[in-house]
């Protein structure tokens, strides 16, 4: 049982990743059955080498040059995660989730989080998900439909040495289940009340009769109507005069009559998911689409008139629609992996993705378009020598860029042309397409028995932007089998968006400068026990070249703002036993510096301000507690705690925004929004028989207390939150 339970326990890592893989051993004891894996010891787990979703070289779990968490399949369950989002920010140390009025939610890691989400890459299987043209990372992460998940690796520091630009703070990397980690059906149905939904859920895996592969086909619905106003109240720290869009003055408490549901899925469309996955000799062939997005509220500015915003004159407020995105994902992938000889192996892929995206603000459609992409891969391994491995191939991606949305294709926008007052449907977007050209390589050599170094590189060329180039160097030392020290260096870059790229290119502004985060990183883990692990990271030097929204200029863009400078420290322990486990974390970011280039604007930090020098949209602190306990045969408890400990880098946004203006949106000694965030989660595990699972969770407990507890703050915000619902969910599945 200890196995299942342990959190970050080599155990599961090995083998989750070699099941999900694909790998073959290449040393270490070599299992003629894949139950006989859970019956080798931590020590003979250590020493099989496979391929990380942090390496390209098959590695030894231990000398892995990232800080990576592995949120495993029970983890999901015990947690009771009603989307991505929410499981991310339970599990993940020093990963932080924040609203936003205009755009989808976003995460960031470290210190870097953004207006959209263009820092991380979301991956399924190795493969990126991510949308190109405007956003980023979108889809997978509101879903509430979570049973094809078989583990999920987070790669916490820039990855675009491994997967591109975009990798620039981290990698989510989805391992969904295939015919090899799940055989038979199971059933799951799912039921939210106060932050009410229903899902339902069903998978099934088969093997075929000579043992050579299988199929495993999974099906998600859901219905998310979210938690209404009463609930999950809009908290404003403004007295909305008569005439504005409130209706009636009010500070703090108030609630617009119309105000949406917090979660509610966009224009009430089901999310969907579906999966299914072929494996045959060297093929695997997959195919998946995902259908979601989410309503939001709407900003101060939208709300109040005149000189507080732009709503019309007094006694002419416009009556507004809920801000809402969403977006559909059809994805097809084709991988071939062939050993060529004992020290030799290639791996090649083919693949095709669409992503239709669609967003409707102030009373108006900002987005509706298309994107389809093309992929190509291919990767050759190679052990020259015991001590040595390369890794090195190239990949190609090509964009078909403005097609017409399959959602809403009556309304072809450009969300980066509009102005604050003009309501009416954006201009039209043109179609283009761009290509990408990539070199990546690795190589890892084994020094002696306690020293090892992995150097890795990577090159992009793309159709509108300067070469990118990414390298990573490490050394590992383990001088017992219980302590690692690593010591990691990266540069990570990120192309601009493809529209702003492309206006830059028709404004005769020519190539694009990409953005760079160069990093330096220090790690030490330690197996204190069989049953008590420890680590910690300290970034010494994070420096992003930061592209993000720039208010300066027509209707402001997204462009190259400045540099900011963070370090931080991780605190990791987990401890467990056959009954037991417990998890605590602890994330400290602080900003040292920002440069602002002349003549731009930046939402991310008020210091080039003169106020304060802290993060505007972070929480310098953050503890995350996990715990889980069997109570016998069936019944088990599961735990977590989240405290966002303060945002004293928002105060001084405020403080800063509201210092010129005549009239301050944010009434005086307004507090409320820059303390802290508590979100509190308790659940209980039924399991009457092997085959069935009843489990019942309260979320945001401290909520009942006091719902400012439960605030989530909102990026670029003037002093306003929302407050998630204390609620509760109830799931039951069934295994034939």
């Amino acid at each position: 049982m200890a196995g299942r339970l342990v959190t970050y326990s080599w155990r599961f890592f090995v083998i989750a990743v070699f099941l999900c893989s694909g790998q073959v051993f290449s040393k270490g004891v070599m299992p003629e059955k894949e139950e006989e894996l859970f019956e080798m010891s931590i020590e003979q787990l250590m020493e099989i080498e496979v391929v990380s979703t942090a390496t390209l070289t098959e590695a030894k779990p231990r000398l892995v040059p990232a800080a990576v968490t592995t949120i495993t399949e029970e983890q999901i369950q015990a947690s009771g995660a009603r989307s991505m989002f929410e499981l991310l920010d339970i599990y993940v140390p020093n990963l932080q989730w924040i609203r936003h009025h205009w755009e989808s939610d976003h995460l960031g890691l470290r210190g870097i989080i953004n207006d959209r989400d263009d820092k991380y890459l979301i991956l399924v299987n190795g493969r990126v998900m991510n949308e190109r043209t405007h956003y980023g990372a979108m889809s997978e992460r509101d879903l509430v439909l979570l049973k094809d998940i078989h583990h999920i690796d987070i790669v916490r520091g820039p990855g675009s040495s491994l997967y591109g630009p975009g990798a620039v703070s981290m990698v989510i990397n989805i391992i969904t289940y295939n015919a090899e980690t799940f055989q038979g059906t199971e059933i799951t149905g799912r039921l939210g009340a106060v932050e009410e939904f229903y899902s339902g859920e069903v998978k099934h895996g088969h093997k075929f009769k000579d043992g050579d592969g299988g199929i495993f086909t999974y099906f998600g619905v859901a219905d998310y109507w979210g938690a209404d106003k009463h609930n999950a109240p809009q908290i404003f720290p403004f007295n909305f005069p008569s005439g504005s869009q409130a209706g009636e003055p009010y500070i703090g408490g108030g609630l617009y009559p119309l105000m949406n549901n917090d979660q509610e899925a966009h224009r009430d469309l089901p999310p969907l998911k579906l999966y299914t996955e072929i494996t045959k000799g060297n093929w695997d062939i997959w195919m998946r689409y995902t259908r979601g997005g989410q309503e939001g509220v709407w900003d101060i500015q939208d709300l109040a008139t005149d000189p507080w915003g732009w709503a019309g004159a007094p006694g002419s407020a416009v009556s507004l629609n809920p801000n809402t995105y969403g977006y559909q994902q059809a994805t097809g992938y084709v991988g071939y992996k062939k050993e060529l000889n004992e020290k030799t192996s290639l791996d090649m892929a083919f693949s095709y993705d669409m992503f239709d995206f669609e967003r409707y603000a102030e009373n108006r459609i900002r987005d509706a378009y298309r994107e389809d992409e093309y992929y190509a891969k291919i990767l050759l391994r190679w052990q020259p020598s015991e001590r040595h491995k390369i890794a090195f191939g190239g990949e190609y991606s090509h964009q078909d860029l403005g097609l017409r949305s399959l959602g809403w294709p009556d309304a072809y926008a450009r969300s980066s042309v509009w102005s604050p007052q003009s309501w009416v449907v954006i201009n039209p977007m043109p179609c283009w397409s761009t290509n990408m050209y990539s070199l990546l390589g690795e190589h890892q050599w084994t020094i002696s028995d306690k020293w090892t170094t992995f150097l890795g590189a990577r090159l992009d060329d793309h159709t509108y932007c300067d070469w990118m180039f990414s390298p990573r160097a490490a050394v590992v030392y383990t001088p017992s089998k219980k302590d690692t020290f690593k010591v990691m260096w990266a540069k990570s870059v990120r192309a601009n968006f493809e529209e702003e790229m492309r206006n830059q290119a028709d404004s005769g502004g020519g190539c694009s400068n990409p953005e760079k985060l160069g990093s330096i990183e220090f790690r030490y883990e330690r197996q204190h026990s069989k049953n008590l692990d420890f680590a910690m990271s300290v970034f010494v030097h994070y420096s992003l070249e930061l592209i993000s929204w720039n208010q300066q200029g027509e209707g402001g863009s997204s462009t190259g703002v400045g540099t900011q400078k963070d370090y931080g420290v991780e605190l990791e322990a987990s401890y467990h036993t056959e009954d037991t486990r417990l998890m605590i974390s602890h994330g400290y970011t602080k900003l040292y510096d920002f440069e602002l280039e002349q003549g731009q604007s930046t939402l991310v930090t008020a210091k080039p301000y003169g106020y304060g020098d802290d993060l505007a949209n972070w929480s310098n602190h953050i503890t995350k507690l996990t715990a889980q306990h069997k109570l016998n045969d069936r019944w088990t408890l599961d735990a977590s705690l989240r405290i966002y400990w303060g945002f004293p880098g928002m105060d001084d946004w405020n403080k800063y925004s509201q210092g010129p203006r005549p009239d301050p949106v944010i009434e005086e000694g307004w507090e409320r929004a820059y303390r802290g965030n508590f979100y509190l989660n308790l659940g209980l595990q039924y399991k009457p028989s092997k085959d069935l699972t009843v489990g019942i969770t309260g979320y945001n407990l401290l909520g009942m207390f006091n719902r400012d507890f439960n605030k989530r703050n909102y990026y670029g915000s003037y002093g306003d939150y929302r407050c998630h619902a204390a609620a509760v969910g109830v799931s039951v599945t069934y295994r034939f």
